[in-house]
């Protein structure tokens, strides 16, 4: 890696850092450059303000639940929804304080808070094919009522986008991930069939004895 690309890498992932502990509002280039290392005008050389960093950032987290969503809609067994979850709890842990605090931070950003809802209505989408897809093979029910299935998406992507900021609110100490994977599978649960209920269950009791 370049000396310049290496330090432009030792800054996003420093601005991170600080980001998470004391908040997006909270930090100034000065404690990021002396964090890193450098002055603030070698800083302000690869990136011109906080701005700039928060929009590499975001790049990078978009681009990360894109990948995640990629290998999702190639086969979304519920294995694989699963390991969707857990991998983008992952996400959320190392970009936390964009999903503590989404909605103050992109209200100073309109262009990426238009990027965003673009990319949450594509992202909604792919819920959607994901459950069409689990009606096909015979392990969701098919929709009772118009657009019972979209709805689903929806709330489901809400609480994968907003879990991480309503535990905070309620000052929940511990953050853990099988929380976060169950309240998940809690909304897709109702909509098995037979044979989504046999699958998730034996999914369930192949992790118990992985260690075999």
């Amino acid at each position: 890696m370049k000396p310049s690309a290496d330090t432009k890498s030792r800054i996003l992932e420093k601005s991170i850092e600080l980001f998470n502990r004391f908040g997006f509002v909270s930090i100034r280039l000065q404690h990021i450059a002396d964090e890193v290392g450098i002055s603030v005008g070698n800083l302000a050389y690869h990136f011109k303000n906080k701005d700039a960093i928060f929009e590499a950032i975001y790049e990078e987290i978009e681009e990360n639940q894109k990948i995640l969503l990629a290998d999702l809609k190639i086969v979304p067994l519920f294995i694989n929804i699963d390991k969707h979850i857990r991998d983008t709890y992952a996400i959320q842990q190392k970009f936390s304080f964009f999903y503590s605090d989404t909605f103050e931070i992109l209200r100073n950003f309109p262009l990426i808070k238009k990027k965003y809802r673009e990319y949450t209505r594509w992202y909604i989408q792919q819920i959607e094919n994901m459950i069409s897809f689990n009606v096909a093979r015979g392990t969701f029910t098919v929709e009772s009522h118009e657009k019972l299935h979209l709805q689903l998406a929806e709330q489901y992507w809400m609480t994968m986008e907003f879990w991480l900021y309503q535990r905070r609110i309620r000052t929940f100490e511990e953050i853990n991930i099988e929380d976060y994977v169950l309240a998940l599978w809690a909304l897709l649960l109702p909509h098995f069939t037979h044979i989504g209920n046999l699958e998730y269950k034996q999914m369930h009791y192949n992790e118990n004895f992985n260690w075999l």
